[in-house]
């Protein structure tokens, strides 16, 4: 018998369709086959908890606990523009790896730009403090 790529993806879904049956069976969880299954659910409730991680932060791996934890005590806002999140990114040290805390994309990729150099954050509010209005204005897009 040869395995085309379409008769390994229906055998796969087969599989998966009796091992999920056989957990059911058995009253576990198919996902960490450890826990029992919660009430009227397949799942246990630490899978469907993380499922709802998931859901809201992407796939951050160990760290989607952390990210809900630290999502509840920022309120959901940005730790620098203080703007609702939608995915938030969390922010580290790239030295010590000691975790800041969660910011949105835009100001996650600013800190990068700067390679989190106080010296270079400094400079540039320096720069806009100081050369805010030079009297030359660029055109704008008719929209």
């Amino acid at each position: 018998m040869t395995w085309t790529p379409e008769r390994r993806k229906e055998y796969q879904k087969e599989y998966l369709k009796k091992r999920k049956a056989a957990c059911k069976a058995r009253g576990i969880c198919p996902n960490c086959e450890k826990n029992p299954a919660a009430n009227g659910k397949t799942c246990c409730q630490d899978c469907l908890n993380d499922k709802k991680l998931t859901l809201q932060f992407g796939t951050a791996g160990p760290y989607r606990q952390l990210y809900a934890e630290l999502f509840e005590r920022q309120g959901g806002l940005c730790g620098i523009c203080r703007n609702p999140m939608q995915r938030p990114v969390l922010d580290h040290c790239h030295k010590t790896l000691a975790v800041r805390g969660l910011l949105c994309s835009n100001c996650n990729n600013g800190l990068g730009q700067f390679k989190d150099s106080l010296e270079l954050l400094s400079s540039a509010l320096k720069y806009i403090e100081n050369n805010a209005g030079i009297g030359i204005f660029m055109k704008r897009n008719k929209e």
